[in-house]
């Protein structure tokens, strides 16, 4: 059983590499399908029971790859580190 809201239908898994000019590239490297095969890309997965959370805030924190500073990125030893501005 699935509890919650329909999900946003992200499917896709990507990877960011910072390159050492300070651009950087976005990888698509796998994708979320559901037990039974069916690629969630674009339409989500509805849940069995509907139910809301509240809206929870947390500064800081982005999923907006337009502020990753590529060239910090290059720079540093961790590639697997993908720091915002």
């Amino acid at each position: 059983t699935i509890m919650g809201t329909n999900s946003f239908g992200k499917g896709l898994i990507q990877a960011v590499y910072g390159l050492r000019n300070g651009s950087g590239l976005v990888l698509t490297v796998a994708k979320y399908v559901t037990p039974n095969g069916t690629d969630i890309q674009g339409s989500g997965i509805t849940p069995d029971l509907e139910a809301r959370l509240p809206f929870l805030y947390l500064p800081g924190i982005s999923s907006d790859t337009s502020k990753v500073d590529f060239s910090r990125m290059a720079a540093s030893r961790d590639h697997n580190v993908c720091p915002a501005t």
